[in-house]
């Protein structure tokens, strides 16, 4: 097995951003923050709903990117050419005399096409539990997010890097939400070819399948790093184990 060392600036431009792709859509998010409330509950009542949402049926919204039964779906018409661009669906519970709309899900359509370009789900205390994005609004997500729905933060990313349709990326987090690893499919075949193990979310060493055969061929080192990796050639199973299983 050949061994290398990972160079500081090599290092550093391997790391993922994973908050990055969030910053992208921050001016298309700030639209939908204007006429819609955060995530978390609101009492029955007057003067709840906005002057530009209306009620819809659950068909409005597309049921295959979250859960719709039983669900009050109220959407919004963000540019005013008559067709809804946000929905929300809210779940009604009751606490005692008192009955609360809980948001569950949110869907949005940025480019205007009539197809949803972004979906995230919540847990009840408001936290995200998952979001897909479009970046390309070519009706395929690009971006695939589980989060801790106790914490909020990342558990699990997975990425379309080259827009072609496939995951091609997949990112693991701890419980801190630190980065632990990345799997990458550099040729596209569905299986990953090089592993990146980080410790305290910095990059400690990275393993490579040169000619697809499933086991690891090389492997370098980060200059400095306090654990070194070992790993014997590894079939598709053990190199599961190399990342910690999905949440």
């Amino acid at each position: 097995m050949l061994g290398g060392m990972i160079t500081p600036d090599a290092a550093a431009a391997r790391r993922p951003a994973p908050c990055g792709w969030r910053h992208a859509l921050l001016a298309c998010a700030a639209l939908v923050a204007l006429t819609t409330t955060a995530a978390g509950c609101k009492k029955k009542g007057k003067g709840t709903t906005p002057s530009d949402a209306t009620s819809t049926s659950a068909s409005k919204v597309d049921p295959t990117l979250c859960e719709v039964e039983g669900k009050n779906v109220v959407s919004y018409d963000l540019n005013r050419d008559g067709k809804p661009d946000v929905w929300r669906l809210y779940k009604s519970e009751k606490a005692g005399d008192t009955t609360a709309e809980v948001l569950t899900c949110r869907q949005v359509d940025l480019d205007h096409d009539g197809r949803k370009d972004m979906v995230i789900a919540f847990a009840r205390n408001g936290q995200p539990l998952y979001e897909k994005i479009d970046f390309d609004w070519d009706g395929k997500f690009d971006v695939s997010a589980i989060y801790d729905p106790k914490t909020g933060k990342y558990a699990e990313v997975e990425r379309d890097t080259n827009f072609d349709g496939k995951y091609d990326l997949k990112e693991l987090y701890d419980a801190s939400g630190a980065l632990e690893s990345v799997r990458r499919d550099r040729d596209g075949n569905g299986e990953p070819d090089m592993w990146e193990q980080y410790e305290g979310g910095l990059l400690v060493a990275i393993l490579y399948d040169d000619d697809n055969d499933t086991k690891v061929d090389r492997r370098e080192e980060a200059p400095g790093s306090r654990k070194k990796i070992d790993m014997p050639d590894i079939d598709t199973s053990t190199a599961e184990s190399v990342v910690p299983a999905t949440p």
